[in-house]
């Protein structure tokens, strides 16, 4: 390293002087009537022609060789190089030539790949750049890289899961670059649930960095999307980055692969917040948490066993809207009409969580199980509290979803303060009896709006008074939609004890 400190005065205009004196030779050798001898000099020898007009022949025959081979060994190496690399077939038509600007490139048209389970690509035209140093040498020559252009690409369940081991093993170390495509993903029925459109894509394994590299521009339900995807040997990390412009949103995903039990992070990131999951997986199992707490508990946290698949989440909120959650257009509701999870192989259970429910200040600690187990979702165990009055636990249920869209539960309402329920619901004082338990079974038909009674005990009895009530509810189809219509029925039964 230089110390300038040392450098004198002298030494310094010394240095300029010669620099000077260079300048002013070169801009000597530049001037015109040099230029002009120069010139003469070049179309007078013709030494210099001969000597351009051979490497410029040289050069055009070297470019030139692969297009005399024969089409068959065309097709033979660049399939034996596809398959050893990519691990899958490839299928050509008799459509291909070759072309050498701007860098030489066979062209193939109508080109398939093949996998296990079928057509794993249809393309329309496939570039296969060469290595520049063995033309003349067909035996060692080998694919440079490769552009796919309009491709539509396939992918099943079983792709899926080779797709999530694709970062465990070093990639293609020619650079695949993928333009103008579509990538359609299917279930076993081969029919289409979505569809990613790629502008462009590179893909390949970086040797002198040994990191495995993937980076996608495309877009995905009209919005559009860019995903850089890296996977670092020497770090054992491997690292996401997708961003959602439109919307403003951002995920970024860490892994630490060191250890044989993996650690990682997932940041969600929007306009002003950053939320932060922490996880880690080891064989089958993957458990994950929140950064974020309520009180001392997370915001969220739960697990996933991958064999047999079953998963548990839990969240806990400061509050939450029971009608807005309950309501029939609302997006919890839409999900579940939607048979989103009828799946065989799919078990899970979902336990939220609020201390507070905003529809009253009365009602406490809600606690909302989901359960779907063998095709069959649930409620059961579900609860919350009417301050220092009652309890509600739903004790069975079923949520059908076939041919017909009902819910049907039986509920179990356990009273700690017959006189502050009956206080609550302004019940007439003639008719306020003691009573211990409420069983309650009611079906709802989402279809219709319908709400029936099915059953009503108070007290594990019931007489026939009640059941002419239940009768006299279900002829009139009635609805209950807001406090007032609930403190009628309350009220229209208690009459009949």
């Amino acid at each position: 390293m230089f110390n300038f400190t040392l450098i004198s005065k002298k030494n310094f205009l010394n240095f300029l002087n010669k620099v000077n004196f260079i300048l002013i030779n070169i801009f000597n050798n530049l001037r015109f009537s040099n230029l002009k001898r120069l010139t003469k000099l070049f179309f007078i020898d013709k030494r210099v022609i001969f000597t351009l007009i051979i490497i410029f022949f040289s050069v055009f025959v070297h470019l030139s060789t692969p297009a005399f081979y024969k089409d068959s060994w065309v097709k033979g190496i660049v399939k034996n190089q596809f398959e050893k690399e990519f691990k899958f077939d490839i299928e050509f038509s008799d459509k291909f030539n070759y072309a050498i600007f701007p860098i030489p490139h066979f062209r193939f048209k109508n080109v398939k790949f093949i996998s296990r389970e079928g057509d794993l690509a249809e393309i329309e035209l496939i570039k296969v750049y060469l290595t520049f140093s063995k033309f003349l040498d067909k035996n060692k020559m080998n694919i440079q890289n490769v552009i796919i252009k309009k491709a539509k690409f396939n992918f099943y369940k079983n792709d899926l899961k080779n797709l999530f081991n694709f970062f465990n093993k070093k990639i293609n170390e020619k650079k695949i670059i993928v333009l103008d495509s579509k990538i359609f993903l299917k279930n076993n029925e081969d029919d289409i649930y979505s569809i990613i459109s790629i502008d462009k894509s590179q893909s390949f394994y970086d040797n002198f960095e040994d990191i495995n590299n993937l980076i996608i521009d495309g877009e995905i339900f009209n919005n559009s999307f860019k995903l850089n995807l890296k996977n670092d040997f020497v770090e054992k990390k491997s690292n996401l980055d997708l961003v959602f412009d439109k919307l403003n949103k951002r995920y970024i995903n860490t892994i630490d692969f060191k250890k044989k039990k993996k650690e990682g992070k997932l940041s969600y990131l929007n306009a002003r917040k950053k939320y932060d999951t922490f996880y880690s997986f080891d064989k089958d199992v993957l458990s994950f948490n929140s950064n974020q707490k309520i009180d001392d508990n997370f915001f969220y946290n739960g697990n996933l066993n991958f064999s047999p698949f079953s998963s548990y989440l839990q969240v806990n909120l400061k509050t939450i809207n029971l009608k807005k959650l309950l309501n029939n257009d609302s997006l919890f509701l839409e999900i579940l009409k939607s048979n989103i999870f009828e799946n065989e192989n799919l078990n899970f259970n979902i336990e939220v969580k609020s201390k507070n429910i905003a529809d009253h200040r009365k009602l406490k600690n809600l606690n909302l199980n989901i359960n779907y187990e063998n095709q069959s979702l649930n409620f059961n165990q579900s609860n919350f509290i009417l301050e220092d009055i009652l309890k509600i636990n739903l004790i069975d249920s079923q949520f059908i979803n076939k041919k017909k869209q009902y819910f049907l539960g039986s509920f179990e309402i356990l009273i700690d303060d017959h006189s502050a329920l009956y206080k609550f619901f302004q019940t007439k004082k003639k008719y306020r009896k003691k009573i211990g338990s409420i069983f309650l079974t009611v079906k709802y038909d989402f279809l219709k709006n319908d709400l029936i009674l099915e059953e009503l005990l108070v007290d594990d009895k019931k007489n026939e008074n009640i059941m002419n009530f239940i009768k006299r509810f279900n002829q009139d189809n009635e609805v209950i939609k807001n406090k007032v219509d609930l403190r009628n029925f309350f009220n229209s039964f208690i009459v009949e004890l």
